[in-house]
């Protein structure tokens, strides 16, 4: 009986297909790539980085008026006619959307130290240039 030799051995790179599958959508070894970044990817890894420092100082400004949630609410009392408070939901919107971002902004990163190509999958573009102008 002959037996056959597998021509290639590839070893699974489970790490690689995790980041290269959350960050761009391509979970197959054939999609990913180690050819240079296209300048349009790179266009969106320094908009991926403002959002990110924009989320940040979003987040970081919502949290420090703490002692000014019950003004805000009142504002929105005296402008809406009943009382609600926002203050809660809207930290915790931003505190979700920070989160996003800075997983994508790490996923991103590990990219760029693995040496893949960076290719952002179309529905995180269009998320993290809808968190780009917080409210």
């Amino acid at each position: 009986m002959v037996r056959h030799q597998p021509l290639q051995y590839y070893e699974p790179q489970l790490c690689l297909s995790c980041l290269t599958g959350i960050y761009g959508c391509r979970w197959k070894r054939y999609q990913r790539s180690h050819d240079d970044t296209t300048p349009w990817e790179r266009l969106w890894f320094l908009l991926l980085t403002l959002t990110f420092g924009l989320m940040l100082t979003w987040l970081y400004f919502w949290w420090e008026v703490h002692n000014d949630y019950d003004e805000f609410n009142w504002y929105l009392y005296n402008r809406t006619g009943y009382w609600s408070d926002w203050s809660v939901p809207i930290l915790m919107t931003t505190a979700a959307a920070f989160t996003y971002v800075a997983g994508l902004q790490v996923l991103a990163l590990c990219h760029i130290a693995v040496g893949q190509q960076m290719n952002l999958h179309w529905l995180h573009k269009i998320s993290s240039g809808l968190l780009k102008s917080p409210l």
